[in-house]
C-alpha cells in the first residue's frame, strides 16, 4: 500500500512538472523570437538614429520620431535623472515576432531595455501613441539605471502606477479617475506591496480579487489607481518624492526608498491617500 501511495505521489509529481513546463513553452518561444528579432537590428532613422524600424512601417517610424524628444525630457523631468543611455526605439509593423509576452492585444512593450510598438498603435490608435510612449519610456529609463533584477524586484503597482503618472493616463485610458477613486471608496482596490517577485504574477493584484480578474476594463482599473497613489506621492511631497526616486534609481529596494523619501511607511501612505480620496 505504500509503495502505491509513493508511485502515485510520484505519477502526480511528474505530472505536475510537465504541466509547469507545458505551460512554460509557448512564453519562452515568445522571449526567443523577441530576442532574435532584437529592434537594434533592425535599420535606423536617419534622423534619429534610436528609432528603428520593419520594413514597412518607416512612416510610422517617423511619426515616432517626432514624438520622442518631448516624451524623453517628460520621463526625466518626473524621473529626476537623465536616461543612462539612449534607448532604442522598435517601429514593427507584424507584432508576433517581437512580442516578448504573446500578447496580441499589447499596444507596446518594453523588452531588453527597448521599447517595441506595435502596428496598431501608430495607425488605428494614433492618438494613444504620445502616452503609450511614454509609458514605456518610463519602464525603460529604470532600466537604463538599475538592473534587471532590481527592476523586477520592484512592485508592478509601483512600476505601472509611475508609467500610469508620467504619460498621463498611458495604459489606462478606459478607466477615468473618478471611477477608480469611486472603486477605493468601496474597498476595490489594489494591494499595495512593497517588493515584487520573479516568481509572482506579472499582473498587479486586488485586495480582493475579482472573478474575472485580467480583463482589460480590470487591468485598467488597476493602472489607474496605481497612477492615482504614485501621483498622490508626488503631490504631497516632491522633495519626499525626488528622494525615493534617486534612491529607486540607486537600486534600493522601494521600502528603502520611501523611508529615504516620506520617513514613514508605505502602509500609512496609502491610508493618507485613502483618506484624502474620501472627501
Amino acid at each position: 500500500m505504500r509503495y502505491i501511495k509513493t508511485t502515485a505521489a510520484t505519477a502526480m509529481g511528474f505530472s505536475l512538472i510537465i504541466a509547469a513546463f507545458l505551460a512554460a513553452v509557448p512564453m519562452a518561444r515568445h522571449l526567443a523570437s523577441a530576442w532574435w528579432n532584437d529592434p537594434e537590428r533592425l535599420p535606423a532613422l536617419p534622423e534619429n538614429p534610436q528609432v528603428h524600424y520593419q520594413e514597412g512601417a518607416y512612416l510610422h517610424a517617423r511619426m515616432v520620431a517626432g514624438l520622442l524628444p518631448a516624451a524623453i525630457v517628460r520621463v526625466e523631468e518626473i524621473h529626476g535623472r537623465r536616461f543612462a543611455y539612449p534607448v532604442t526605439v522598435g517601429v514593427y509593423v507584424a507584432w508576433e515576432a517581437a512580442d516578448p509576452l504573446g500578447n496580441p492585444s499589447a499596444s507596446g512593450v518594453h523588452f531588453l531595455r527597448h521599447v517595441i510598438l506595435w502596428p496598431v498603435l501608430v495607425s488605428i490608435q494614433g492618438q494613444r501613441l504620445p502616452a503609450i510612449l511614454t509609458h514605456e519610456l518610463s519602464h525603460a529609463h529604470l532600466q537604463s539605471w538599475i538592473s534587471v533584477l532590481n527592476f523586477y524586484r520592484l512592485p508592478n503597482w509601483f512600476k505601472e502606477g509611475l508609467a500610469v503618472m508620467v504619460s498621463g493616463g498611458g495604459g489606462a485610458e478606459g478607466i477615468s479617475e473618478l471611477q477608480a477613486r469611486e472603486a477605493i471608496r468601496r474597498g476595490d482596490h489594489i494591494a499595495i506591496e512593497s517588493a515584487g517577485s520573479l516568481l509572482g504574477p506579472a499582473g498587479l493584484r486586488f485586495v480582493q480579487p475579482p472573478e474575472k480578474p485580467e480583463t482589460p476594463a480590470r487591468i485598467q482599473m488597476a493602472y489607474r489607481q496605481a497612477g492615482l497613489f504614485v501621483g498622490f506621492l508626488r503631490d504631497a511631497d516632491p522633495v519626499g518624492f525626488a528622494s525615493m526616486m534617486n534612491a529607486v534609481l540607486d537600486g534600493r529596494p522601494l521600502a528603502e526608498a520611501v523611508t529615504t523619501g516620506y520617513a514613514t511607511d508605505l502602509h500609512t501612505l496609502w491610508l493618507r491617500f485613502v483618506r484624502q480620496n474620501e472627501h
